[in-house]
């Protein structure tokens, strides 16, 4: 399926992506810097800052756990589980996707070409769609891709639960073109997870790929030094409750976290014709 194909192709040529000095909005705030650093498939470390208040957001993973800090949460823990136990956990309730489907999110979509269910099929104007499954820590959800049918560019992807809910979208535009990495990448990343009331906007300059990290495999280490004044709260314990959940029901206790181990556009892309 040559559409699938071209998806592929170019996502498996970022092993790695990184941008500093991109922006995070989120509706009815002002915008602040972030930096985004990933490696395929699962490392990720998306954080933002302002001048006057320092950090804001911390949110990451690595090969075994993800977590998420945010300094206007309620709860201004450091939340944190291991990938494996996610799908049992009460995390899910915080959580609808997990935070490595933001590597996806940015347009770095694998097809497996048998996970196909519909199409691709003609949308408006030059976008096509298909529909496939997806199978997460969450479970196996449905997942609807929108194309450019001519440059391979996810435009849309929309993920939904067995129950036919969404819980999760991501809108994708400003594509450039990479001429010597043969890659194209979005410059505006519109995420959406209803479940969770998250709704916010990346804006990139410019994406810097297969380039090696500034802090190397640390950047996606637990941040335990950067947040030490905050609890670390495992969402994979049995225990734990979401903020704002049963109160009724026994609280987590905050526990030692494991040890674990980012030229004007061209809007150009891999032609489909």
């Amino acid at each position: 399926m040559e559409a699938v194909s071209a998806v592929n192709a170019n996502t498996a040529r970022v092993q790695s992506l990184q941008t500093q000095g991109a922006s995070i909005s989120i509706p009815g705030a002002p915008s602040v810097g972030a930096d985004i650093a990933l490696e395929r498939p699962r490392r990720l470390r998306l954080r933002a800052k302002t001048q006057l208040l320092g950090p804001e957001l911390d949110l990451g993973s690595n090969d075994e756990l993800f977590w998420l800090w945010a300094a206007r949460m309620p709860d201004s823990s450091v939340f944190y589980a291991r990938h494996d136990q996610f799908a049992t956990s009460n995390a899910r309730q915080m959580l609808a996707v997990e935070p490595a489907w933001l590597i996806e999110a940015l347009g770095l979509v694998q097809i497996d070409p048998a996970s196909v269910l519909e199409g691709p099929f003609a949308d408006s104007g030059d976008r096509i769609k298909l529909r496939t499954t997806l199978a997460t820590g969450g479970g196996q959800y449905t997942r609807l891709l929108i194309l450019h049918k001519h440059y391979a560019w996810v435009l849309e992807q929309h993920v939904y639960d067995e129950r036919s809910q969404l819980i999760a979208s991501a809108r994708n535009s400003g594509h450039e073109y990479y001429t010597i990495d043969g890659v194209s990448l979005p410059k505006r990343i519109a995420i959406e997870v209803p479940q969770s009331m998250l709704k916010l906007q990346l804006d990139v300059d410019r994406w810097s790929i297969n380039q090696p990290l500034a802090d190397g495999a640390a950047t996606f280490e637990l941040p335990r030094t950067q947040l030490s004044s905050h609890a670390f709260v495992d969402m994979g314990d049995p225990s734990f409750v979401p903020p704002g959940g049963n109160q009724a029901a026994q609280p987590a206790q905050p526990r030692t976290p494991p040890q674990a181990r980012v030229e004007p556009p061209r809007r150009r892309g891999i032609s489909l014709r």
